[in-house]
């Protein structure tokens, strides 16, 4: 795949419509292929003279929804290069006494099964080209001592990364690399769900003094995304401020 044919290609953005997805929009150029749940006017807003945004509709936590994101995406006849898998359930903390397994299949859906679906659609034609870049966002807590309380959300991650790890295994030697980036609490309004003093604890716990934003995790995104990094495939970036490191 020529240097013409990359620039010509479209950057998949799944969960644009968040805090950290609308700030990496904003970094990248040419065609952007923008999933959203919620927020369609908000990615209109990004579009520009580098940039040409196609907003596309998905709920992702259901097989169905998943399946008609998949074929809209498709529907649009365009040559994808890069993926960013973003979309998560809000936090809602919940003790393993409480656990509901339909929501738990709606996170596994939302974060895991969609991003495997995504991948089956996308990266055979990303080999075949002979170029492909692919991020997906994991948390700090996939590298050291998780919290209590987010059994479905951890868990989620977890197999995530294994998502992650084995596509890039699969596709290495191939031009198609998969990272990921794993930030610690970011201030997004996935937190919303959590009370204030949680929230300002992780700030204060963190080296930094402070918790990660947006404007933390998406140069770290572009980053992956770029054509120079070829040689790595299989990697987890701590965005953490140094609470959690490898």
């Amino acid at each position: 795949m020529g240097v013409n044919d990359i620039k010509n290609s479209a950057t998949l953005v799944v969960g644009a419509d968040s805090d950290i997805g609308s700030r990496l929009i904003e970094r990248l150029e040419g065609d952007i292929i923008a999933h959203y749940f919620s927020a369609e006017e908000k990615l209109k807003e990004l579009g520009g003279a580098c940039r040409t945004i196609f907003p596309v509709f998905g709920d992702l936590s259901s097989l169905q929804g998943i399946e008609a994101f998949t074929d809209a995406t498709r529907s649009l006849r365009l040559p994808v290069s890069k993926i960013v898998h973003l979309p998560s359930l809000p936090a809602v903390p919940a003790r393993l006494s409480k656990f509901d397994p339909d929501r738990f299949i709606m996170e596994l859906h939302t974060q895991v099964i969609s991003a495997a679906m995504i991948f089956r659609e996308f990266l055979p034609p990303m080999a075949k080209r002979g170029f492909g870049r692919v991020a997906v966002v994991l948390t700090s807590y996939c590298i050291g001592v998780p919290p209590k309380y987010l059994t479905g959300y951890i868990s989620a991650k977890y197999a995530l990364m294994g998502l992650m790890k084995t596509a890039a295994v699969e596709y290495a030697g191939k031009g198609v690399t998969v990272n990921a980036v794993a930030p610690s609490m970011t201030e997004t309004k996935f937190l919303s769900a959590l009370p204030d003093f949680e929230i300002e604890a992780g700030a204060k716990a963190n080296p930094m003094g402070r918790n990660a934003k947006p404007d933390d995790i998406a140069p770290v995104l572009a980053l992956l995304l770029d054509s120079g990094t070829s040689f790595m495939t299989g990697a987890i970036i701590p965005v953490t401020g140094g609470s959690a490191l490898f």
